[in-house]
């Protein structure tokens, strides 16, 4: 009876170090998981919001704020940078672009886009160069840079890793009244 003690004792302390690693991982790859489909969630959202706008003047803060309110469940300390572009119907980001990061209390308040939110990074595609008319229309596309933060740093589970989401839509036809 005594011997049983002692052996159930070894046991658990051999089974007990998985359990807490399979507990650790499991946690890990939910919330993971959860801000992968937030950055899905975020690029598709900005994306359809940027077909809509098309060539208005203030498209590139809609598509911003849209992919941004998105992101709201993980954080948008995370986010990195957020892409606007030109692209083909394959996905191909184009040498026409918007980048933007979110805006640091060190920035130029001057300099600072959509109600101060976001930091110009490249600006080589303008919102009123967007063709929205006729049978060509540009192809827009969303990308989004994030630096995804393990919670546990424990084991492989520490420090961060960058995660891009991208999606292109077509721009919507001008809507002519």
């Amino acid at each position: 009876m005594r011997s049983d003690r002692g052996t159930a004792l070894i046991e658990f302390a051999v089974i007990l170090p998985m359990m807490v690693m399979l507990a650790i991982g499991a946690f890990e790859w939910g919330v993971s998981f959860r801000d992968q489909i937030s950055v899905s969630q975020s690029v598709r959202e900005a994306a359809r919001v940027g077909g809509a706008v098309g060539d208005r003047s203030d498209a590139d803060c809609a598509i911003l704020e849209a992919g941004a309110g998105a992101l709201s469940a993980i954080g948008g300390h995370q986010v990195k940078e957020m892409w606007i572009y030109k692209s083909n119907v394959d996905g191909d980001v184009g040498a026409n672009r918007q980048i933007f990061r979110p805006a640091q209390p060190t920035d130029n308040p001057a300099s600072l886009k959509c109600s101060g939110g976001w930091y110009p990074i490249e600006q080589t595609w303008a919102p009123t160069t967007r063709d929205n008319s006729g049978p060509i229309r540009d192809w827009l596309g969303v990308r989004v840079v994030l630096d995804h933060e393990w919670k546990t740093d424990f084991l492989w589970w520490s420090g961060t890793t960058q995660w891009q989401e991208s999606t292109v839509v077509h721009l919507e036809p001008e809507i002519v009244s």
